[in-house]
């Protein structure tokens, strides 16, 4: 006989969540039941494109009693429950555990996200989720399956219940509600660790660390050794507190401490590693991420951050060996980082960085474009921007032209580069795109726009630019800039700037004019234009000291970039 198996779920107010959810999960079960306890949004009507077994529960601060509810009302031998901001992946593999099974109920791994963007980063807990249909929910908060003989539970790596985060207002709103009933649950049994280390976790989400730590001391202090999902998490989360409090001794006394204890537990070294990098002393940090990423993952009862043995572990490597002048080792371990997760981009930007100081833009643009990077437009945009950022407005259009974004910031980055590629008839273009979607460039923007209506002779529409500039009052000194520039160019009149704000916004232009190293800048426009403002900035003396203090500053940070460059040349080719 085939065993069936229910979701069983209580829902209230999640409209945004609960499609994904049920499509998640809705193959993989043979009946779905969905308990209501009060929703005002169409959560309801939702569950009924689902299910016809859908009820309401009176709602009574009691999770156990509405999830026993729910329970009370399957037919089927089994049940997985899920909360509604979840979704199941791998889902065949749940009739393989349940058929035929020695086991009563099964942990699955959550993996929770770090937040709504980022899809790479995640904590793993297992959770008793997949159970048989007999057992009850104990617990008004944080609610729990209570199975009374362990080795009927059983561990499996799938399938695995991915928890997104949601909105903060409603995160807010949660975390307030668990602390009024986790603290009702304490005054009955305040011997309890597991409530001391919830109630750290909801204090830890509302910022309020120092209360944070006194909680997870004591449920660390009352966990025994064999509570091994408890203890992890605990150890981990006041790690966290003592890092963000600047407590890093604190931190480190417990990372050695716990390391004895728990020696193949490479989020232990991991930590290590990151709290000696904030005191700076990257040679120690470095035999820590090393351990890091010689150990496997921990066993699934552990509380786990992904990539503490691999990618996260590879790019401090790769940040500390920067830090002591290593940087062939730096871009070893960058590399290292990229190979272990692709997805995980932000070792490509001290990569190219260490790049860039022995091979040519074009070689690097080749590099990311064989390697597939420019697949995630987030990447494609972030290259374009250390481009653009590095004086190279050629290849960062490149980058920008693999994404095809459309966000605001990158159609302003990708009608800057084009302005100073020589593109100004396309800069206009996608500046006029943007505006009509509704969103008016920066003020930088608007002079670079202005300067290349003036360089083309297009003054009337130069000079619409301009007053449009001082119709906003945030921008009056970049209108001030401005004017003065179509003044010279369209009708030969120097003006004297009229403060050292508009000074300093002429400057931004003409060091945008000379530092871009594209082919384009050996044309006689650009040189114009700087040729433009160094009159201007000779209207009044101090504004000439404006300019040589410029140039100082910029000779100073030529030196450093030489230095950087050629330290890591020789590092890189010995």
């Amino acid at each position: 006989m085939t065993e069936r198996l229910a979701l069983v779920m209580i829902v209230r107010n999640e409209g945004d969540h609960l499609s994904a959810c049920l499509n998640s999960a809705k193959d993989a079960v043979d009946e779905i039941i969905i308990v209501d306890t009060g929703s005002t949004d169409d959560t309801v009507s939702i569950a009924r494109q689902y299910t016809q077994q859908v009820y309401s529960y009176q709602w009574r601060d009691d999770f156990a009693a509405a999830r026993n509810f729910a329970l009370s009302l399957t037919t089927c031998e089994w049940v997985l429950s899920l909360d509604a901001d979840e979704v199941l992946s791998k889902t065949s593999s749940l009739r393989s555990l349940i058929t035929n099974s020695a086991y009563t109920a099964f942990h699955l791994p959550l993996h929770a996200l770090k937040n709504e963007d980022n899809v790479l980063e995640y904590d793993r807990f297992m959770v008793l989720r997949l159970f048989r249909s007999y057992y009850r929910f104990h617990g008004s908060i944080h609610e729990f399956i209570k199975v009374d003989t362990p080795a009927e539970i059983g561990h499996a790596q799938l399938p695995v219940i991915i928890h997104t985060p949601v909105q903060a207002l409603e995160r807010h709103h949660r975390r307030n509600r668990n602390i009024r009933l986790l603290k009702h649950a304490l005054k009955k049994n305040s011997a309890d660790p597991c409530l001391h280390y919830y109630l750290g976790t909801e204090w830890l989400g509302l910022g309020r660390i120092d209360t944070s730590i006194g909680l997870f001391r004591q449920a660390l202090s009352q966990l025994p050794s064999q509570q091994e999902a408890f203890r992890t998490a605990t150890i981990r989360h006041l790690i966290h507190c003592y890092k963000n409090t600047g407590r890093l001794d604190e931190g480190l006394c417990l990372c050695l401490e716990e390391s004895q204890n728990y020696s193949e537990y490479c989020d232990l070294f991991f930590d290590g590693g990151v709290l000696f990098e904030l005191k700076e002393e990257y040679g120690i940090a470095l035999k820590w991420f090393q351990a890091a990423v010689q150990l496997p993952e921990p066993p699934l009862s552990f509380f786990h951050t992904d990539g503490t043995n691999s990618y996260l572990a590879y790019y401090h490597l790769g940040f500390c060996a920067e830090k002591l002048g290593l940087y062939k080792e730096a871009q070893h371990y960058y590399e290292q980082a990229l190979a272990a997760n692709n997805a995980y981009y932000y070792p490509l930007y001290p990569l190219i960085l260490l790049k860039l100081t022995h091979q040519s833009a074009e070689a690097v643009l080749d590099f990311l474009r064989t390697s597939g990077h420019f697949a995630c437009r987030e990447i494609a945009v972030s290259m374009a921007e250390l481009f653009w950022t590095a004086g190279f407005p050629d290849i960062a259009l490149s980058c920008l032209e693999e994404s095809a974004c459309g966000l605001p910031a990158s159609i302003e980055l990708l009608a800057r580069c084009q302005f100073y590629t020589g593109k100004a008839e396309c800069a206009l273009l996608s500046l006029d795109d943007l505006r009509h979607n509704n969103h008016e460039p920066a003020a930088d923007i608007v002079i670079d726009e202005i300067s290349a209506l003036l360089l083309l002779g297009r003054f009337t529409e130069a000079r619409q630019r301009v007053w449009g500039l001082w119709r906003n009052n945030s921008s009056r000194d970049s209108f001030w800039a401005a004017f003065s520039l179509y003044k010279k160019l369209a009708h030969n009149r120097l003006i004297t700037l009229p403060s050292p704000l508009a000074a300093a916004a002429l400057l931004a232009l003409a060091e945008r004019c000379t530092r871009n190293r594209s082919a384009y800048n050996s044309q006689k426009d650009f040189a114009r234009i700087v040729t433009t403002i160094t009159e201007l900035l000779h209207t009044r003396a101090d504004y000439w000291e404006l300019l040589i203090n410029d140039l100082n500053q910029k000779e100073a940070a030529l030196k450093q970039h030489l230095a950087y460059t050629f330290s890591a040349c020789r590092d890189l080719l010995r």
